[in-house]
């Protein structure tokens, strides 16, 4: 799976719709797991300010698309252009087709 690539969507179809995004990563060592972990940071403002902290893309991943879903009428396309995809699954339910 590509995580890079669908956070790169997700980024560009919420930019169409008019938010901003910017991702900042730091890397740090982590004493507990002896190693360096790489945390990412979601900006919506100013990058001084807090922002909102992962340590996954995965779970980033899942955010962004939580927010496309909340700005897009949770996964139905704004100007109606699932109704024809709706009705069929609603038929094909219903034991019509």
């Amino acid at each position: 799976m590509n995580v890079q690539g669908k956070i790169n969507n997700l980024l560009k179809a919420l930019r169409q719709q008019g938010i901003v995004y910017k991702i900042n990563t730091q890397q740090f060592y982590s004493e507990s797991q002896g190693q360096l972990c790489t945390k990412l940071i979601l900006w919506e403002e100013h990058p001084n300010r807090d922002g909102e902290v992962f340590f996954s893309k995965v779970k980033l991943l899942k955010y962004l698309a939580e927010k496309w879903k909340e700005v897009n009428g949770h996964g139905r396309a704004a100007d109606g252009e699932n109704e024809g995809t709706e009705a069929a699954n609603e038929r094909k339910a219903g034991g019509i087709l």
